[in-house]
């Protein structure tokens, strides 16, 4: 990619975001901020800021891309020119976890950013062969991981799931990860994911059998797809895998039997508007496909995937895309709505939130219709 490609990108991933935000109804805002939310597409791994990366590649001895001039220098680097940058920086800093404190203090960090944004519950994609594949003790890695869930919820009242994910051009890491996702269970790992990247020399298919078995066991499969590969990858996602979520999946609207098919069997879709911008899928709000899978009829909801790494959360893609798209309270509601209803909370759960998502809803009166 020429230099001068790569400079607009971090440019607009420093500024032009946070621009969009301006002019946002402060009525609009006030129901983005106050309403209980779900989020449902979030790396563990991607939702470190500079500040507790530094700190851990100090405490672990490790290095990262300008870290020599503090967090400031460290966040220069959370730009990306392309999805290759963003994985070179997303592996560098998974190897400054270690010990079960590293993987407790993230899951706690995570927790107090979703509790700043009123994110009642959280279902978190979490890579875990990235780190045993580097001599990290599985049991040191879960316990770590569950003390940090637990005390998520005893402190500050954020509930977490575990999606376990296996990147894709690992094959030899599919059933190890499915069998630590076993292990997992009693510590809130509800399902097995799919990421990497997208590319013909790592087929879907050398995957399905894992996530048949994933599925017999209980796990729910919820895999990416349809982010930097076209419909194609979503058919796999759903025909090979079983897909019952799709993490990103914006490509869909590429072909329209496949978006008819999603309309269709309302499998959702766990899109993060801004993260697709970050690695150049797209150039602008306004050209991003959110919109017309909205008109479409598809089952959305907002994400936001790996927050501090694009300069963004999910109160902020709320802000972006409302303003971008001019949409209104009802629409908004909705959305939040839509992220509880495809969640796998129990019916009970899913009821109460819905239920406290209307009385906030009703509490701010005067907002637009």
């Amino acid at each position: 990619m020429a230099t001068r490609t790569k400079r607009s990108l971090r440019e607009v991933a420093r500024f032009g975001y946070r621009r969009c935000v301006t002019g946002l109804d402060p009525r609009l805002g006030e129901l983005i901020d106050a309403i209980p939310k779900v989020e449902l597409h979030l790396h563990l791994e991607g939702s470190i800021h500079p500040e507790l990366a530094l700190r851990l590649a100090r405490r672990r001895g490790r290095s990262l891309p300008g870290m020599d001039t503090g967090a400031e220098g460290l966040r220069e680097h959370y730009r990306f020119a392309s999805f290759k940058d963003f994985l070179r920086m997303y592996i560098a800093i998974s190897a400054c976890l270690c010990e079960a404190e590293d993987f407790c203090e993230i899951t706690m960090a995570l927790a107090r950013d979703l509790q700043a944004q009123r994110v009642a519950y959280a279902e978190v994609t979490f890579t875990p062969m990235t780190h045993v594949a580097r001599g990290v003790d599985p049991a040191v890695m879960l316990a770590g991981l569950a003390e940090g869930r637990a005390r998520a919820l005893e402190e500050h009242g954020v509930e977490l799931a575990w999606v376990f994910d296996i990147v894709r051009c690992f094959r030899d890491q599919a059933e190890p990860t499915l069998e630590l996702a076993l292990r997992g269970r009693s510590q809130g790992v509800i399902g097995l994911g799919f990421a990497g990247p997208e590319a013909p020399e790592w087929p879907t298919a050398p995957f399905a059998e894992t996530f048949t078995r994933a599925k017999s066991e209980g796990l729910h499969s919820l895999p990416h797809a349809g982010e930097m590969a076209g419909p194609q990858s979503i058919r796999e996602a759903i025909d090979l895998l079983g897909a019952e979520r799709i993490g990103h999946g914006v490509r869909a609207v590429d072909d329209p039997a496949l978006l008819e098919h999603l309309v269709r069997t309302q499998i959702p879709l766990e899109v993060c508007p801004t993260s697709n911008l970050g690695i150049g899928l797209y150039p602008d709000l306004a050209s991003h496909p959110l919109p017309q899978l909205l008109r479409a009829g598809v089952a959305v909801s907002l994400a936001s995937d790996d927050p501090p790494m694009f300069a963004t959360s999910l109160v902020e893609e709320y802000r972006r895309c409302t303003v971008a798209y001019g949409w209104d309270a009802a629409q908004l509601r909705a959305l939040a709505a839509a992220a509880v209803q495809h969640s796998f909370l129990t019916p009970g759960r899913k009821a109460a939130l819905l239920q406290q998502q209307d009385a906030v809803a009703a509490a701010l009166s005067g907002l637009p219709a």
